[in-house]
């Protein structure tokens, strides 16, 4: 019988703390990487199913993506800058580069077409 009560309180508990520390890397993000992480996952869901999109702040300065299908499979990467570094008006707060060939390749179908990804394979150094 105490086993029961305390599996209640410990479940919970971990829940929590698994949630606090998967939103912690996000939390220090930039609004405008918090807008692509949010757009791009949205976006991914149309021809990939639900997607988790992570960021990742580079030494740099600049930030990165990484977005995969939640079933599984190969993982979309791109840069993240602000609106104002876009080569090109964009009508979102953020400016997407495809930073692997899988990205390349689906930069222009489905939702994600609307987000008007870079796929020059140069280097983007903005």
């Amino acid at each position: 019988m105490k086993i029961k009560p305390l599996f209640l309180c410990v479940v919970p508990l971990a829940l929590v703390v698994s949630f606090a520390y998967a939103n912690y890397g996000s939390a220090n993000a930039p609004k405008y990487v918090k807008d692509a992480v949010a757009s791009v996952s949205s976006k991914m869901s149309y021809s990939f199913g639900m997607s988790k999109c992570l960021p990742a702040a580079e030494k740099d300065g600049s930030w990165q993506i990484q977005c995969s299908p939640i079933k599984g499979g190969e993982a979309l990467q791109f840069v993240v800058y602000p609106a104002e570094k876009s080569p090109y008006d964009v009508a979102t707060s953020f400016y997407l580069v495809a930073d692997n060939d899988l990205a390349r390749k689906n930069a222009n179908d489905g939702l994600l077409s609307y987000l008007m990804i870079d796929t020059d394979k140069k280097e983007h150094k903005i």
